[in-house]
């Protein structure tokens, strides 16, 4: 059976690497590499990414620029944030964004398992430590966009890491309202653009309650949607909820308007 079991495993990884080529070309910049370059990144790439350090915000673990004095980012300080803690993998910058915005909109669904990767990387070392969650759950898109777009981005990254971190995915967060675009809005707006915006089915409610929730999304800008879910998630019974984002835009909320 071992046997048996080797030679599936093999098989998948070669049926892989024939359909999913990462390992031949870098995910941020299509530069030819090998399988030694972590994350399916160059090292041009790695060098210009800005990945998370110490210089995060203590609340939703955005980067904090370089002299701001405090170890609360302006957001955090200006609006109270729904989810307990929030970490992040890297700054939604220049170099960044170019690889987030093919993984969302151009098809690089197989981008998920690097940056899934990187996302557990990043939260492993704390885990169970500063954190003990108990479900993973994603960010959902409305139907309508899902429909268009074929898949959620954070759906995907959500799987690779609850498989990562030995813990359920449940899809326990459906968003009911079709929102209109966030670029242009304030953080205000945003927020009231979000009211009622999520909800639990109520399949999921005996699931999630007094649980952890480890809460998945690609980007985080304002916080507007963290906030949003975290608060339809307590409202339904969870008894915390911590985000974690694969990038953050803006060192002191930059409002990229990527959200979803």
């Amino acid at each position: 059976m071992k046997i048996v079991g080797s030679a599936i495993a093999a098989l998948a990884d070669f049926v892989l690497d024939a359909v999913f080529p990462a390992n031949i070309y870098c995910i941020g910049c299509g530069a030819v590499i090998d399988k030694s370059h972590p994350y399916s990144l160059c090292g041009r790439c790695l060098s210009h990414f800005h990945f998370a350090s110490d210089r995060t915000c203590l609340k939703c673990g955005k980067l904090l620029e370089e002299g701001y004095q405090h170890s609360i980012c302006r957001d955090c300080r200006t609006f109270e944030r729904e989810f307990e803690r929030g970490y992040t993998c890297m700054l939604y910058g220049l170099y960044e964004k170019e690889m987030i915005r093919a993984f969302k909109y151009k098809d690089r669904c197989y981008y998920a398992y690097y940056l899934g990767e990187l996302m557990y990387d990043r939260i492993a070392p704390i885990f169970e430590e500063e954190i003990r969650a108990d479900i993973v759950v994603p960010v959902p898109l409305h139907r309508k966009k899902l429909a268009k777009r074929g898949y959620n981005q954070a759906e995907l990254l959500a799987q690779e890491v609850a498989a990562r971190l030995f813990l359920p995915e449940k899809k326990a967060l459906i968003r009911t309202v079709n929102t209109k675009p966030m670029s242009r809005l304030s953080g205000i707006e945003r927020r009231e653009n979000l009211q009622g915006a999520f909800a639990v089915p109520p399949q999921y409610i005996s699931e999630i309650k007094q649980k952890c929730i480890l809460l998945i999304d690609d980007i985080f800008t304002s916080g507007s949607t963290a906030d949003a879910c975290a608060r339809t998630l307590k409202s339904a019974g969870a008894s915390a909820v911590v985000l974690l984002s694969l990038a953050a835009g803006g060192n002191s909320g930059a409002r990229d308007g990527d959200e979803l």
